[in-house]
């Protein structure tokens, strides 16, 4: 039991050291962006949100629950959104795992050096995941800044209120309402998701290019 306990104790350690690691490149990535005033909110939402290295537990909450409590109280597209950001939470949270897995195989503590990082990356042998992952990503930002020009969202979230705090489902309207916010000042969003999609999708290839055997996707 101690010893279970232990192992536990290590996987959440080193899972949040690498969702650390991961969130640090990221904004690291993303300062140019980060630093202009236009994009300032939707930033902080994409990288300390949407990316936060922390647990996302409303990600548990089922979709049957949501339709039960939201529907004909929110406007529709609101689920479709919530839908998208939990299947993004789950696939990150499944790619993390993989990757606590290989630490713990291989020695590796919370003290992650790049190379550690791309090596353990790349034998996982996900490279189909990872793309699926940056387009998702790209999706749920479409999606959420399409929600932002609706002003029956706005009145959906205030309806809502009340209900979401009996149903235990504050959390996600909260999330919801951060991302309306965020993305309300932005007119055009094609030049962050491009940018973003562009880098990532670089990023990624460079680190399979950089290991033995060079990208063979």
């Amino acid at each position: 039991m101690v010893k279970d306990i232990t192992l536990t104790n290590n996987f959440l350690k080193l899972k949040r050291a690498l969702q650390i690691f991961q969130s640090e490149r990221l904004n690291r990535t993303y300062e140019d962006i980060k630093n202009d005033p236009q994009y300032k909110k939707l930033g902080n939402f994409f990288f300390n949100k949407l990316y936060a290295p922390e647990d996302f537990s409303f990600r548990d909450t089922s979709m049957k629950k949501l339709h039960k409590v939201l529907d004909g109280k929110i406007y529709k597209n609101m689920l479709t959104a919530v839908t998208k950001v939990i299947e993004l939470h789950e696939l990150s949270d499944e790619l993390d795992n993989l990757m606590v897995k290989k630490m713990m195989a291989q020695g590796i503590d919370e003290n992650l050096t790049m190379d550690e990082y791309k090596e353990i990356y790349t034998s996982l042998d996900n490279y189909d995941q990872r793309i699926y992952q940056i387009n998702l990503s790209a999706e749920v930002t479409r999606i959420f800044h399409g929600l932002s020009k609706k002003w029956i969202v706005a009145i959906s979230l205030k309806t809502v209120k009340t209900t979401a705090v009996l149903f235990g489902i504050k959390d996600i309207i909260d999330f919801i309402y951060d991302g309306y916010v965020s993305f309300k000042t932005i007119d055009n969003i094609d030049f962050f998701l491009n940018t973003m999609v562009d880098r990532e999708t670089a990023w990624h290839n460079e680190i399979w290019a950089g290991q033995p055997g060079g990208l063979t996707k």
